[in-house]
């Protein structure tokens, strides 16, 4: 089985053998289904797949909100490092459960990459920018994360941008722009997160990682299952993020001590990892497998709705018109650069 294709070997023998007797009508068994050296197509987004889209968008749109009440508390790496192995021991659990391959050994040096860029450096940035930014800005700028995969995508295919991609390109930038104006951003006061456009960056290389772990996925783990895929990135992402945050502790608290750990703080970190993360990144790697990675990064342009929704709802922030401005431009333009015409597209064989 590869890429989600359930071989039937009887059906296929009938048709293999329908076939060596040229008949003109092909079985009903034999319609529709893939079989040996019969390319799969990725691409087609059907009603589910969009369903999954608006449940991924409305999940990661809440996970700011579990970033901003975890974050002060417990600090960047303690946020992430929780995060990423809780997620890693369900995984882990669901993958023995299932009975599926654990990854090889070949396999590590690309899941230790996977792992550093989809896990620790998002995670990292994005728990120091929460220190600062209100959970519905942060959604916005996480927008940008399709703009990053189109770009992406064209430095891997080496293939020219057209001048609407461009103009795309140079709206999402000026959504951005808008966003960070003087102003614009709401900053929390007290915190360590710092001001100005420092956060607002940190959150452009969360997205960017994002971006390119995605087209890395595509291309050296596609052999993985998605469970296989999501565990085995977070056991990694555990392993380098476990150490420091136990020696680091909470940083938010005078006493740095786990145990004085707010219950508010732990079940935040708890969502995050088991929602947000375990379940959300099995979903997501399976919408690559069926969409291909462009596709399925297009969840970032519902993320804002709800992010600014929880915000708004559970944080009392603010919605002003700069941050549904610069929403909607962002939108667009990754819109216009998703225009762009598509490399031939990516198949899948059963071996």
């Amino acid at each position: 089985m590869s890429g989600g294709i359930v071989w039937r070997p009887s059906r296929f023998r009938h048709c293999r053998e329908q076939d060596r007797g040229h008949m003109r009508h092909t079985p009903r068994g034999c319609r529709g289904r893939v079989t040996v050296g019969e390319p799969r197509i990725i691409g087609q987004m059907k009603p589910r797949d969009m369903l999954t889209l608006i449940a991924l968008a409305a999940v990661w749109g809440a996970s700011f909100l579990f970033l901003r009440v975890a974050a002060p508390v417990v600090g960047p790496v303690g946020v992430a490092a929780a995060r990423v192995s809780l997620a890693a021991v369900l995984l882990g659990l669901a993958l023995l459960a299932t009975r599926q391959a654990v990854p090889s050994r070949h396999s590590w040096p690309d899941l230790m990459v996977s792992a550093l860029l989809s896990c620790v450096l998002p995670a990292l940035c994005l728990g120091q920018a929460a220190l600062s930014l209100p959970a519905g800005m942060m959604s916005i700028l996480n927008a940008t994360t399709p703009l990053w995969g189109v770009m992406v995508g064209w430095i891997w295919s080496r293939q020219a941008p057209s001048r609407v991609v461009v103009g795309g390109m140079l709206a999402g930038l000026l959504g951005v722009g808008i966003l960070t104006g003087p102003g614009h951003i709401a900053y929390t006061p007290t915190s360590a997160g710092g001001s100005g456009v420092g956060p607002v960056l940190l959150i452009l290389v969360a997205t960017l990682s994002y971006a390119i772990s995605v087209h890395h996925a595509r291309r050296r783990l596609q052999h993985l299952s998605p469970l296989a895929l999501c565990a085995g990135t977070m056991v990694l992402a555990s392993a380098c993020l476990l150490g420091p945050a136990w020696f680091i502790g909470p940083a938010g608290l005078p006493s740095g001590h786990w145990s004085d750990v707010p219950a508010a703080a732990w079940g935040a970190m708890f969502a995050l990892g088991a929602v947000c993360t375990a379940l959300a990144y099995t979903v997501f790697f399976q919408l690559i497998q069926r969409l291909g990675p462009t596709p399925a990064l297009t969840v970032t342009f519902l993320i804002p709705v709800f992010g600014m929704l929880w915000g708004a709802l559970f944080l009392s922030e603010t919605i002003t018109p700069p941050m549904l401005l610069g929403t909607a431009i962002i939108a667009w333009g990754t819109w216009q650069s998703a225009r762009a015409p598509a490399s031939p597209p990516a198949v899948h064989q059963v071996t």
